[in-house]
């Protein structure tokens, strides 16, 4: 399989099956604590990275198989920016009819600011957006985006996205040492949140460099 992988154990997911639509690091942020290594270029392209109807046959193939018995949720996630796929929208729906099972995208949410891809995504049962910092300063030290994707995108996408959708929204805040773990940083993330109205918060504490543990809020 080149696009499908798993199903792996997530903490948030149970068994997930995965979907990466990206090639390796294609993504308009480039955070100080990616695991996959610096993002050169950044980029807000939107187009068909991977043939939609390749990753829809391995879906296919993966869901007719025995494997199929210990998923638990279809996941969009991958080595790069999901939404940058600009027929996710048609994958989530095509994935749908496939099967029962719910579907997730797991993604920055720095494009939810765009009307078009909130449309797209509102097929998926739940919605998995990044919030790391409550300031553009933090934001551009931490996320390090694409100069399109400001802070104020960032935030208006958020709040658009809750207004508009019916799923769920599981907001996930990786707190960096030394960068946005302060009291102050901490107000302004929460006070972010307020607007935004998540079902869930998930909050990741990692050391710059180092693997990370997780705890819910």
């Amino acid at each position: 399989m080149k696009y499908v992988f798993g199903p792996v154990p997530s903490r948030r997911l149970g068994q997930s099956l995965g979907i990466d639509t990206i090639p390796l690091k294609t993504c308009n942020w480039n955070c100080v604590y990616c695991q996959l290594g610096r993002t050169m270029p950044l980029t807000t392209e939107r187009r068909e990275y991977v043939p939609a109807e390749e990753i829809l046959r391995e879906v296919d193939s993966v869901l007719r198989s025995s494997q199929s018995r210990d998923i638990d949720w279809i996941t969009f996630v991958g080595s790069g920016e999901p939404t940058l796929h600009s027929r996710i929208g048609e994958l989530i729906r095509s994935v749908k009819n496939m099967t029962s099972l719910p579907v997730a995208v797991i993604t920055n949410g720095a494009l939810l600011y765009l009307s078009g891809v909130r449309e797209e995504l509102s097929a998926a049962d739940a919605i998995l957006p990044t919030l790391d910092a409550g300031t553009g300063e933090l934001y551009r030290k931490i996320n390090r985006p694409h100069s399109q994707v400001t802070f104020e995108r960032l935030v208006d996408g958020l709040i658009a996205f809750r207004k508009e959708y019916m799923g769920k929204i599981w907001v996930e805040v990786m707190l960096v040492r030394e960068l946005n773990d302060t009291p102050a940083a901490l107000e302004e993330i929460a006070k972010v949140l307020q607007h935004v109205q998540p079902d869930a918060v998930h909050v990741n504490l990692r050391n710059r460099g180092c693997n990370h543990q997780t705890t819910k809020a």
